[in-house]
C-alpha cells in the first residue's frame, strides 16, 4: 500500500512540474537563480535595461522570430514577437537598479521551458 501511495504522489508531482505550475531552479548562482515558474523563465541579469533591451531585440532577429510590438511602460519594457510556427513570444524587462534587470520570457500560451531557455541563451550570446 505504501508503494502505491508513493508512486501516486510521485506521478502527481511530475504532472505539476510538467504543467509549469511548480517552480524549478534551472541554474545560476545563489544571487542570480534562473527559474521556470507558471510558464515563465525568470532571470536577474547584471546588465542595464537599455543594454539588455538591445540584446533581446538582437536575439529575436537571430532566432528568426517576427517582432510585433515593443511597449515601453513606466516601469518596464515588453517585447512581443512570434515564432516561425506562430507561437507568441513575450519578453518583459523590469529594471531593478541602474545595472540590474529582471528578465521574464514566455513562449506560447502556457509557456515552453526548452524554447525559453534557448531564447535566454541567445540573449546571453548577443551581449
Amino acid at each position: 500500500m505504501r508503494i502505491r501511495s508513493a508512486i501516486a504522489l510521485f506521478a502527481i508531482f511530475q504532472t505539476v512540474l510538467a504543467a509549469g505550475c511548480g517552480g524549478l531552479v534551472l541554474r545560476g548562482s545563489d544571487t542570480n537563480p534562473i527559474s521556470f515558474e507558471s510558464g515563465e523563465l525568470r532571470s536577474n541579469e547584471e546588465i542595464p535595461l537599455a543594454e539588455l533591451d538591445l540584446a533581446c531585440r538582437d536575439a529575436i532577429e537571430t532566432l528568426g522570430y517576427e517582432e510585433i510590438e515593443t511597449r515601453q511602460e513606466e516601469d518596464r519594457i515588453v517585447l512581443t514577437a512570434r515564432t516561425a510556427g506562430g507561437e507568441p513570444v513575450e519578453l518583459r524587462l523590469v529594471p531593478k537598479g541602474s545595472k540590474r534587470t529582471e528578465l521574464r520570457i514566455r513562449i506560447g500560451v502556457l509557456g515552453n521551458e526548452p524554447r525559453s531557455r534557448l531564447v535566454l541563451e541567445q540573449i546571453h550570446q548577443s551581449l
